[in-house]
C-alpha cells in the first residue's frame, strides 16, 4: 500500500506544484511494484482521477491498459461534464439575477472560473450556490419555473429550514444535470455565534464569458472548503485539501490570514482550520506561514493526534475509511470544544440519527428507538464493535 499512497500523493504534488514530480512519478513506475486496483481505489476516494490522467499519460508503457482506457474515459468524461454544468449554472444565474437575486457560486462552479481554468476537470456532483435567506422562497419558485423540483429525501421541510443550510433540487426528466444545492449559509448555525459576518460585504466580482459572476474572497472561499469538511463524513477526501492549496498559492501575496484567524477564533473553527491545514501538508505546505500554525492554538496533544489520524487513515481500503468508527472519530477532532461533538450527538435531529443508523426516517420503530437513543448508541457501538472484533 505504501507505493500506491507515494503515487497518489505524487499525483496531487504534480497538480499544485507543476511539472515538479516527473522523476519521483517515473521512479515509482519503474519500480513495478503498484497494486493498481489499490491505487485506483485511492484516487477514486480523493477525487483525483482525471488528474491522474493528466500525470500518467506520459507514462503510458507502465500502466495496465484498463486503468489506461478507465483514466481517458474519465478525464474527457469530466471535460463534457463540467461544460454542461456550467452551461446550465449561467442559466440558473441569469434566471435569478433577472429576478434581483444575487447569486453566488461556491465551491465546485467557483473554482472552474478560479483555480482551474487551465483543468477544468475538477470532479463535481451538484451545482452549490449560495443566496441570501430572504431571498430563498422566491429563488425556489425561479428554479421550479426551470424544471426542478425540490428533493426533501423523505424528510420534512421544516428540518431543513431548522436544521440545515441547503435545499437540494433536482432536474425533472432525469436529464444527466447535477443536483444544484442552494445554500443560505456555510454551515450549521451555532448557538451565541455569528459565523462570517463579513462575507456578504467582501464578495469579489470576475468576468467569464462575458458575464460578470460574484465569488465569495479568496479567504471565505478557503473557509468554505474547511466547512465542506465536516458535512459528508468523507473528511479524509484530500479534494478540499488540494482545492484550499490552488487558492492559497494563487493568492499567496494577497491572501489575509489575519481575517482568516479572526473569522477562525470568533467561529470556533480553529480544528476545523487546523485539520485542513494537516491535510495539505500531505504534499504542500509552502504558501502556509509559520505563525499560522502557532496562532490557531491547538493543544499539542490535538496536534498530535490529527496529524496521526490523517496519517494513519488516509490511505485505508476503502471499506475501513467510510466506516462509521472513522467518521465518529473525525468528529472529536474538526472541532474546538470536547462538548460541543457531544452536545450535538446527544441532541442529534432525528432525521440525522436515522440515516446514521441507517433506519426508516419516520417510522413508528424508530421514534420510540430515538427517544430511548442514550441507551441504544452505546449498546450499538459496543454491538458493532464485538461483530467486526469476530469477523
Amino acid at each position: 500500500m505504501y507505493k500506491e499512497k507515494l503515487l497518489t500523493l505524487a499525483i496531487a504534488k504534480e497538480l499544485i506544484c507543476s511539472s515538479t514530480c516527473q522523476e519521483e512519478i517515473g521512479s515509482l513506475l519503474s519500480e513495478n511494484k503498484i497494486d493498481w486496483i489499490k491505487f485506483k481505489d485511492f484516487i477514486i476516494y480523493h477525487d483525483l482521477t482525471p488528474f491522474a490522467y493528466l500525470v500518467l499519460k506520459n507514462f503510458g508503457s507502465f500502466l495496465p491498459f484498463e486503468l489506461k482506457d478507465f483514466l481517458k474515459n474519465n478525464y474527457y468524461c469530466s471535460l463534457v461534464r463540467n461544460q454542461n454544468i456550467w452551461q446550465e449554472f449561467i442559466r440558473i444565474f441569469e434566471a435569478l439575477g433577472k429576478a434581483g437575486i444575487i447569486i453566488v457560486p461556491i465551491k465546485g462552479v467557483a473554482l472552474l472560473k478560479d483555480i482551474y481554468t487551465d483543468k477544468a476537470i475538477r470532479q463535481m456532483t451538484d451545482i452549490d450556490l449560495l443566496i441570501k435567506a430572504e431571498d430563498l422562497k422566491k429563488a425556489e419558485g425561479i428554479l421550479c419555473n426551470l424544471e426542478y423540483r425540490k428533493e426533501l429525501y423523505g424528510l420534512k421541510e421544516d428540518y431543513w429550514r431548522k436544521n440545515q443550510y441547503h435545499i437540494t433540487f433536482y432536474k425533472r426528466g432525469n436529464s444527466g444535470l447535477p443536483f444544484v444545492e442552494l445554500h443560505w449559509d456555510l454551515d450549521y448555525k451555532r448557538k451565541s455565534r455569528n459565523m462570517l459576518p463579513e462575507l456578504w460585504r467582501r464578495i469579489r466580482k470576475i468576468k467569464s464569458d462575458g458575464k460578470i459572476i460574484e465569488l465569495l474572497s479568496p479567504e471565505d472561499t478557503f473557509f468554505s472548503l474547511a466547512l465542506h469538511n465536516r458535512r459528508l463524513g468523507r473528511t479524509l477526501c484530500l479534494k478540499s485539501a488540494y482545492d484550499a492549496a490552488l487558492i492559497l498559492k494563487k493568492y499567496a501575496a494577497d491572501f489575509d490570514w489575519d481575517y482568516v484567524l479572526k473569522g477562525s477564533q470568533e467561529g470556533k473553527m480553529n480544528a476545523t482550520i487546523f485539520f485542513l491545514l494537516s491535510q495539505m501538508r500531505l504534499f504542500s505546505d509552502s504558501n502556509i506561514p509559520k505563525a499560522v500554525w502557532k496562532k490557531l492554538n491547538i493543544p499539542f496533544w490535538k496536534k498530535r493526534l490529527i496529524f496521526q489520524f490523517i496519517a494513519n487513515n488516509s490511505f485505508l481500503p476503502q471499506q475501513n475509511i467510510q466506516g462509521k468508527s472513522l467518521y465518529l472519530k473525525t468528529h472529536f477532532l474538526i472541532y474546538d470544544s470536547f462538548w460541543e461533538p457531544i452536545e450535538y450527538i446527544l441532541n442529534i435531529p432525528l432525521e440525522q440519527f436515522a440515516k446514521f443508523y441507517g433506519i426508516d426516517t419516520y417510522d413508528e420503530k424508530t421514534l420510540l428507538i430515538y427517544k430511548r437513543r442514550l441507551f441504544y448508541m452505546p449498546i450499538k457501538f459496543i454491538k458493532d464493535k464485538l461483530n467486526v472484533d469476530l469477523l
